[in-house]
């Protein structure tokens, strides 16, 4: 007897077929095992501390804030501080020393020195020693003073430092004209005619109309010695 029952039929092994097939075509859509969904960009929170589309600010410099410029007068310059440091300056013909103040431009000159800073300025010159200083004053000194610009005189007297006794002018006039701007600060100038044993000192001491260097002015005259 045959059994020709367990033999598979045509059909039924193509139907097989067909659903492995039709299997194995679903799963080629499926996303492999442990795959993530792309990130999204846009949702990415912003960390930077930088403002966006934005350059840090600064401050425009402001000019009004820099140094006034020099208006030629006023107490802006020229006033000698109290705690001011002094040297000495020794030289001319014949020699001599008298104190200025530290910083200040020292030049030497012909018949003396010129010691200046901004605005103030202490001068010596020296001349022939005439028999008569207060006359020489009033007959030659004064008059060629009265030419300057500005001039006005507030007083001819005598002072008395330590046990010797000058000559002194106090005058106002223009000083020399800056040698960068050409103002010419109006100012104040004590004069004082230091006598030696064959020449006259003239020692000016200048400073702005309203800026008080009296007591540095003292110590500088009082400091004049010949040597």
């Amino acid at each position: 007897m045959r059994l020709s029952f367990l033999r598979p039929r045509p059909i039924a092994l193509l139907i097989v077929c067909a659903l492995a097939i039709s299997a194995c075509g679903g799963a080629t859509g499926t996303s492999p095992a442990g795959s993530s969904t792309p990130t999204n960009p846009s949702a990415t929170p912003n960390t930077s501390t930088e403002p966006s589309g934005s350059a840090p600010s600064v401050a425009p410099s402001n000019p009004s804030a820099s140094q006034a410029p020099d208006t030629g007068g006023g107490t802006s310059h020229g006033d000698i501080p109290d705690n001011a440091v002094f040297l000495t300056y020794r030289g001319g013909t014949p020699p001599f020393s008298v104190q200025y103040v530290e910083g200040w431009q020292v030049s030497q000159q012909p018949t003396g020195v010129v010691i200046r800073d901004k605005d103030s300025r202490e001068t010596v010159s020296i001349v022939a020693l005439p028999p008569d200083v207060a006359g020489f004053v009033t007959s030659s000194d004064l008059p060629s003073l009265r030419t300057l610009p500005g001039f006005k005189l507030e007083r001819q007297d005598t002072v008395k430092l330590g046990a010797t006794s000058y000559v002194h002018l106090l005058y106002h006039a223009l000083a020399d004209p800056d040698p960068v701007t050409g103002k010419q600060v109006p100012s104040t100038i004590d004069r004082y005619y230091v006598p030696g044993a064959s020449s006259l000192a003239i020692v000016s001491l200048s400073t702005p109309d309203g800026v008080d260097n009296v007591d540095a002015f003292r110590q500088m005259i009082a400091s004049f010695k010949w040597s």
